[in-house]
């Protein structure tokens, strides 16, 4: 009885794994309800109660998994440690994913040091194992290997639909665009310090390959700001209002 227990397990696992499509990328998700989705991709990162990579870690969390966070600025994110008692705390971007995109193998996939077949080889993926995708150029893709990258090729049949830039580099984009414009809400020019205010949200369209940054203050004010995934350029001026 045991023996068939046992076979009708490994069964299920056989065809749970085995149902991954070639290459199956999985998009970003956008904005949830706390923030952005994030992923570690360092060892450990350390969760600190302030702005200081010097304080205190009250929490650190391994490779791979996962919490919400939202964007402050100066590298660091402010990460939701708590639904039910709010505790909050930061984490420096550099060890976290945002929102990260997805590929998921169908076959063992060799991992490059750049990007090119005759580069040295710096590990070997597994059968319908999932990684987070830091970036994307041209045929290949930079993957996170537990504190190190390396390059896959990017398979045929690949959907075109995922974006190329990192979520925190597409806000970045955005805020510097408002700060050299000198962009106004109301009677109020925008700063930097002024830029504290605002939570910033982005959204990417994979069909004209643009990103809609949305910027909203607790006042209501809102602002938005379009970048170009292929280039990370900010659209003209017409795409900024308050």
């Amino acid at each position: 009885m045991k023996k068939a227990r046992f076979g009708i397990c490994m069964l299920v696992l056989f065809i749970l794994i085995t149902s991954t499509a070639l290459g199956e990328l999985t998009r970003p998700m956008g904005v949830g309800q706390l923030g952005y989705d994030a992923v570690v991709i360092s060892k450990t990162v350390s969760i600190r109660p302030t702005q200081n990579a010097n304080a205190k870690a009250v929490r650190k969390l391994n490779f791979g998994e996962h919490l919400p966070v939202m964007p402050v600025g100066n590298g660091w994110c402010e990460c939701y440690m708590s639904e039910t008692e709010g505790l909050t705390g930061y984490v420096l971007e550099d060890y976290i994913l945002l929102n990260p995109a997805y590929i998921t193998t169908e076959d063992s996939t060799p991992v490059y040091a750049w990007q090119d077949r005759r580069a040295k080889r710096v590990g070997l993926l597994g059968r319908g194992e999932t990684y987070a995708i830091i970036r994307m150029d041209e045929n290949w893709i930079l993957i996170s290997l537990r504190g190190a990258a390396g390059w896959i090729a990017r398979p045929s049949g690949d959907p075109t639909g995922t974006a190329r830039m990192r979520t925190a580099d597409v806000l970045r984009a955005a805020q510097q665009y408002l700060l050299a414009t000198d962009t106004w809400s109301g009677n109020t020019r925008i700063t930097a310090e002024a830029l504290k205010d605002y939570y910033s949200f982005a959204e990417y369209d994979a069909t004209t390959r643009e990103w809609l940054v949305t910027f909203e203050s607790w006042r209501e004010d809102v602002l938005e700001v379009i970048v170009d995934d292929d280039t990370g350029r900010v659209l003209d001026n017409e795409d900024v209002y308050g």
